[in-house]
């Protein structure tokens, strides 16, 4: 609903010499009853849910929305409301995304917590690798170190979790980070090369890439999916006597080789890993197979692990294991891709080989994985009298950091096996070196 405004609506100033300020032209009352004078001057559409009638600026930008001029009503605004330091007041507030912003950071993405607590393992600063060391805490304490771990991944780690604010660091750094808006951002409309709006587009349908900005070092998930390999750093093969145009953000060059079959399928990352492993659901966990629940297993068990699976979807169950399951003409249970609503079919496991129990004790990756990147010669330089930039305070501070290796490699993967105890063996796994 819109109304004309009136003189007495807009608040101006006027000062002898200067231009006069922007008048609101217009006060706009939107679905939820807020009066947002925003809405004047911005054209912006973020998307559907989020429209423009529906909450206005002001419900997720903060600032002034009954203020008459660009400087009263920009006051206390939020450029990205995703940003956990403020998404409490944004996504968070009462009506909205409430329990998703509690959730999200106690989540793994945000906490960093295995990361660190394996680091302080290994440099001998705990006594194992369950350490509660997190990001935020290490965010509150810019000047304490807490050691050569924590300021290793200050330097080296510290880009890859939400906390990270957006844009604030060079290159294709500045693109990491943003709380909520790391998965949930898309780049703005363009056409014909230029922007067709401001406002970037807020999606649940979370594409790859999002995923893979961050999910593309340590055990590179991300890229071998894909069937990226990464290279040496040579450049080659060759193009026209230029270097390999296969290049990710941060430099490094890959090969295109065998991809996972779920990729040549067309499933992305959302398809199987749900809201609960993404975003958590309150709980502080450690490491990532503790907070991931998908197993190959889930889906490729058979029919009637499938129905149960249909079943709980269809129920009140608040986060049930999979919500895109869908039943073909035939009666057969589908995976719908949640990109393209492409259909899926679920295969089943051989009961003969996968159930033997000679293969009791193998995960499913152990046999069923061709290659996987294998980093060797791995170690890391410290340098107390150089400075370089701290990603969590950011500021240049004493002490330098720089990764090495011999080579890299991807031949059969090797097995390594879980920690287990007298009751319960550990599971056989493929090893990640690097």
């Amino acid at each position: 609903m819109i109304y004309t405004c009136f003189p007495c609506c807009t608040l101006t100033t006027a000062i002898a010499g200067t231009k006069p300020a922007q008048k609101a032209r217009m006060v706009t009352r939107t679905l939820a009853g807020q009066i947002d004078m925003c809405l004047s001057c911005h054209p912006e559409r973020p998307d559907r849910a989020h429209g423009r009638r529906v909450m206005g600026c002001f419900s997720c930008h903060l600032g002034n929305p009954l203020a008459g001029t660009p400087e009263e009503a920009h006051r206390g605004m939020v450029l990205n409301p995703g940003d956990l330091r403020v998404a409490q007041k944004t996504c968070g507030q009462e009506g909205c995304h409430v329990e998703q912003v509690k959730h999200v950071k106690n989540t793994l993405m945000a906490t960093n917590r295995g990361i660190i607590s394996t680091l302080q393992y290994y440099w001998g600063e705990i006594q194992d690798n369950n350490g509660t060391l997190t990001v935020d805490k290490l965010l509150e304490n810019h000047h304490d170190k807490k050691g050569l771990a924590a300021d290793y991944f200050r330097k080296l780690c510290g880009t890859c979790h939400l906390w990270l604010p957006r844009n604030t660091l060079p290159g294709f750094l500045s693109e990491k980070g943003g709380g909520c808006t790391a998965c949930h951002y898309l780049p703005k409309k363009m056409e014909s090369g230029r922007p067709k709006d401001k406002h970037p587009l807020i999606t649940r349908q979370i594409p790859m890439k999002n995923c893979v900005r961050c999910h593309n070092r340590s055990g590179r998930i991300g890229l071998s999916y894909q069937g990226l390999y990464e290279t040496e750093g040579y450049g080659v093969p060759f193009e026209d006597g230029e270097f390999s145009s296969l290049q990710l953000g941060d430099g490094r060059f890959v090969h295109k080789i065998h991809p996972d079959i779920h990729y040549e399928k067309g499933l992305v990352c959302i398809d199987c890993h749900n809201q609960k492993e993404l975003m958590g659901d309150g709980k502080q966990r450690t490491h990532l197979y503790q907070q991931v629940e998908i197993r190959c297993e889930t889906c490729h068990s058979g029919q009637d692990g499938l129905e149960r699976l249909l079943q709980e979807q269809n129920s009140n169950k608040k986060y049930p294991l999979l919500n895109n399951l869908i039943r073909s003409e035939d009666k057969q249970i589908l995976l719908k891709g949640k990109l393209d609503n492409k259909p899926h079919p679920l295969r089943p496991f051989s009961r003969d080989k996968c159930r033997n129990p000679q293969h009791s004790r193998l995960s499913c990756q152990a046999c069923h994985s061709s290659w996987v990147p294998q980093c060797y010669g791995c170690h890391v330089r410290y340098d107390r009298g150089k400075t370089q930039l701290d990603k969590l305070s950011l500021k240049e501070t004493f002490g330098r950091w720089q990764e090495y290796r011999s080579y890299m490699r991807y031949e059969n993967p090797t097995l390594g096996m879980l920690q287990g105890n007298n009751e319960k063996p550990g599971e056989i796994v493929i090893l990640v070196p690097g």
